[in-house]
């Protein structure tokens, strides 16, 4: 533009017209700014991959750094759909029901075992906030109050024999994971040894307090043969 300008005004000074040439010489430089944007709006517009337009002085190194800035935007996204691709390929392929909630929990994607444990179905679920599918109370205030430290649990909204774990781990930027496990058979179990504990103390509380009442008559009868014994019955 400042040579541009240099010569109009040689010219005009030359001719005697120099407001002339300098208004001719800024119309032409309007005109091929407007011509270049054209071009660049015309290619960004195509789609696929293709070669930037021919350009010259600030239009070819616009030209240039906007298909560098393409080139490197296409790299990204391909390491970004692989990244997501071993995700979804891993948690798909994982036995407990995982759930990616965003930042205002809604659901945006589930796995198979998510379908099955907590009755979700992609098809009308993603998008919906957690909340408004899972309804249980104990859920309720887990989500809301934000604190993920412990998992709660409560049965499964698809299956109330189950019992399942849940577990929400903050990730990424503002980005949760549910994490769903059954813990069914766990509690199942716990129960068993609860019942067996209460069971055994009462078979042995019954037993053991017919023999400290025998013993104890025992300790009180008078006479010498029981002399022998003292030392025995006192040990027990």
């Amino acid at each position: 533009m400042i040579w541009l300008t240099g010569l109009a005004l040689a010219v005009g000074f030359i001719s005697g017209y120099t407001l002339i040439c300098l208004l001719i010489t800024s119309v032409g430089y309007i005109v091929w700014h407007f011509n270049n944007i054209k071009r660049l709006q015309k290619w960004l517009n195509k789609p696929g991959k293709t070669n930037p337009p021919q350009g010259s002085g600030i239009w070819a190194e616009i030209f240039d750094r906007i298909y560098h800035l393409q080139k490197q935007n296409r790299s990204r996204k391909k390491k970004l759909a692989k990244y997501i691709t071993r995700f979804r390929e891993s948690t798909a392929a994982m036995p407990d029901a995982t759930v990616v909630l965003n930042r205002y929990d809604q659901i945006e994607w589930i796995n198979k075992a998510a379908q099955q444990a907590l009755g979700l179905q992609p098809a009308k679920d993603i998008g919906q906030h957690l909340s408004n599918l899972i309804r249980h109370p104990g859920f309720i205030r887990y989500i809301t109050r934000k604190d993920y430290s412990s998992p709660v649990e409560l049965p499964s909204p698809a299956n109330e024999q189950q019992t399942l774990s849940i577990r929400i781990i903050p990730y990424g930027q503002d980005q949760r994971l549910l994490i769903a496990r059954d813990v069914t058979r766990l509690k199942q179990l716990e129960q068993m040894r609860r019942d067996f504990i209460s069971n055994i103390s009462h078979e042995l509380r019954t037993p053991l307090t017919v023999i400290h009442g025998y013993l104890e008559s025992m300790q009180d009868e008078s006479g010498d043969s029981l002399k022998d014994w003292q030392e025995n019955i006192d040990m027990m």
